[in-house]
């Protein structure tokens, strides 16, 4: 009998908005992509007759959720609380309009984690894919199954996805041309993993920096670096102890800072007035060294909610053509720089 009910509500909504079943069934299960005027009125149908889908129903699932997708090296986001401005961000975002997130992971070398995530978007509205890497190529998959999405990062389809990134560039250049105005020349760099897109981005700015004031960047001062703080204190005790003389560090995020800042203390280099430090990012943990931090700040948050944001407005159908938004990064000076070099 609840199998009888069911065609005749799908019945139903199907004549009061003067379409198919078939075209009822299809927005329901997501299968095929219906058009916006259609939508309406199959919606307005809905709400008419106060119809329910059946696998909203059984599940007790809500029916508008969001998958925030991270791509990671090791599959632990634990040191890392970046992750968690962007997820604050998204989630007030989605919160303000109904929305659930669900959170999905993948990881580096893993087949199972990628599994995962591509069963999951049986269950979501649509995907958030945080800094995927150059071998991440999941566009297709979203558009064969006609599941919107918005790429949080870099994407290398710039003229058919949508996408909001931190000006990654500008960032790199930034915290080169910092440390160069100030006079300092023998500058380290610890890249984020080659395989990440915004290194690329990054260490071209870096080099823009240089090309500017008429310098050559030396490419063995730039170290691709594994995400935690535990890597980039082995990584910087050993380059320090080979008596580079660095004057200045510039890391990619705050855990990598942190780990120059400890090696730094265990080789007895004072910081700053012997080795200065800048990093990108902007999570807490800039402010948890002694001293703390300098760094480009990404306002992880805004990140994500413009994010989410865009995303929704791609459900609504209030976009349709492929956009993107760039954010700066800001300085924020703190007691691992001297001010004295700023000028």
């Amino acid at each position: 009998m609840g199998r009888n009910v069911k065609r005749a509500i799908l019945a139903d909504i199907a004549a009061s908005a003067g379409v198919t079943p078939a075209t009822v069934s299809y927005y329901f299960s997501g299968r095929k992509k219906i058009s916006a005027p259609v939508v309406e009125k199959i919606t307005e149908a809905a709400k008419k007759l106060n119809y329910t889908p059946i696998h909203a129903a059984s599940t007790g699932r809500p029916k508008r959720i969001i998958n925030m997708c991270v791509s990671m090296e090791n599959g632990d986001l634990s040191g890392d609380v970046y992750y968690l401005g962007l997820m604050n961000g998204i989630m007030n975002c989605l919160v303000e309009e109904g929305y659930q997130l669900m959170f999905s992971r993948l990881v580096y070398g893993d087949t199972e984690s990628h599994s995962h995530f591509l069963k999951s978007l049986e269950l979501v509205d649509g995907v958030i894919l945080c800094n995927p890497r150059q071998d991440h190529r999941f566009e297709d998959e979203f558009q064969e199954r006609n599941i919107p999405f918005v790429i949080l990062g870099a994407s290398e389809k710039k003229d058919s996805v949508f996408y909001v990134d931190v000006d990654m560039r500008g960032i790199g250049f930034q915290g080169a041309d910092y440390f160069l105005a100030g006079g300092h020349r023998n500058i380290l760099y610890l890249n984020m993993p080659e395989t990440m897109t915004q290194s690329q981005h990054r260490l071209e700015g870096f080099r823009m920096a240089y090309v500017r004031r008429g310098l050559v960047f030396n490419e063995s001062d730039h170290f691709y670096a594994p995400v935690g703080m535990e890597d980039a204190f082995e990584l910087v005790k050993k380059l320090l102890s080979e008596d580079r003389h660095y004057t200045a560090a510039v890391t990619a995020n705050e855990l990598l800072g942190q780990g120059v800042v400890r090696a730094a203390r265990e080789l007895r280099i004072n910081i700053p007035a012997k080795l200065e430090v800048l990093s990108m990012g902007g999570s807490v943990l800039g402010t948890c060294t002694v001293p703390a931090l300098t760094i480009i700040d990404f306002n992880s948050r805004r990140h994500g909610y413009e994010a989410a944001k865009l995303l929704l407005e791609i459900l609504h159908r209030k976009r349709v053509t492929p956009f993107h938004l760039i954010l700066p990064g800001s300085l924020v000076e703190r007691g691992s720089t001297r001010a004295c070099y700023r000028h």
